[in-house]
């Protein structure tokens, strides 16, 4: 595994320079942090390279003021269009859904995207619902305060998932939690981002937890769908097997049973 830097983002990657051909872009969602999918880099094929760069302010990357998906999307664009990458997968989840639209929107073309699989991805504002709306509730002088309870509710919880996931909250910065959380509820306004995802994306794919509460049509993302039985938002944590062998199948595009 190797650290690659550019500009101000960190990139974990399973190969020491970026290729051209065969690249992953594994976006992962608020709080979490590449640690989590590092267990992705011992199975991958290696006619493939994967890229998971740290979101700002996650995984003790501090250093930055400027924590926001926009700035964060910029970086990404200018390392594509350094290195001239074409036909890439982007493998997302929760927050990490917004970055693809966000590069589509501004600054790549149709002909950089081969595939877009967006596991429970920012899409609707419905999405925002369950963390990030209701941390923009406080004002952000005091959120600190309230972050650190939420890590503290998280690793006394009963729910596997929540307790590894306070670990990687822990490694978060409280301010670049607030300043994502406000960025993912103001894009998601409008249900744009879900519109654009059924338009933009040729390829794409739209996977979730059994145990999830999604109350939508079957027919709303336009995409095929596939569901990780026995598991809900965190699957990474909950079951890695299974999160595994779903990654490593979609992203050679085999397709799956949904039974």
């Amino acid at each position: 595994m190797y650290k690659i830097k550019f500009n101000d983002v960190t990139l974990i990657s399973n190969k020491k320079k970026i290729q051209k051909n065969n690249t992953i872009f594994f976006f992962y969602g608020i709080g979490c942090c590449s640690d989590d999918f590092k267990f992705l880099f011992k199975s991958i094929n290696k006619k493939y390279q994967l890229i998971i760069p740290e979101l700002p302010g996650h995984n003790y990357e501090f250093k930055k003021t400027n924590y926001g998906l926009e700035n964060f999307t910029k970086n990404i664009f200018l390392l594509i269009k350094k290195t001239n990458l074409q036909k890439i997968t982007f493998f997302t989840h929760s927050v990490g859904g917004i970055i693809p639209i966000l590069l589509a929107k501004k600054y790549l073309k149709k002909r950089n995207f081969k595939m877009f699989i967006n596991y429970e991805g920012n899409l609707t504002f419905y999405d925002t619902s369950t963390v990030t709306r209701k941390t923009i509730l406080y004002k952000k002088n005091e959120f600190h305060q309230k972050f650190k309870k939420l890590i503290n509710l998280c690793e006394n919880s009963n729910d596997i998932a929540l307790n590894k996931w306070s670990e990687s909250l822990k490694k978060t910065s409280s301010q670049a939690f607030y300043d994502i959380s406000a960025d993912a509820v103001f894009f998601s306004r409008s249900d744009k981002l879900l519109k654009f995802f059924r338009s933009f994306f040729s390829k794409k794919i739209y996977l979730y937890g059994s145990k999830s509460k999604l109350f939508f049509s079957e027919f709303l993302f336009g995409s095929i769908r596939y569901k990780i039985y026995d598991c809900g938002h965190f699957s990474f944590y909950e079951n890695k097997v299974k999160f595994r062998n779903f990654f490593n199948k979609l992203i050679i595009e085999r397709k799956l049973k949904n039974d």
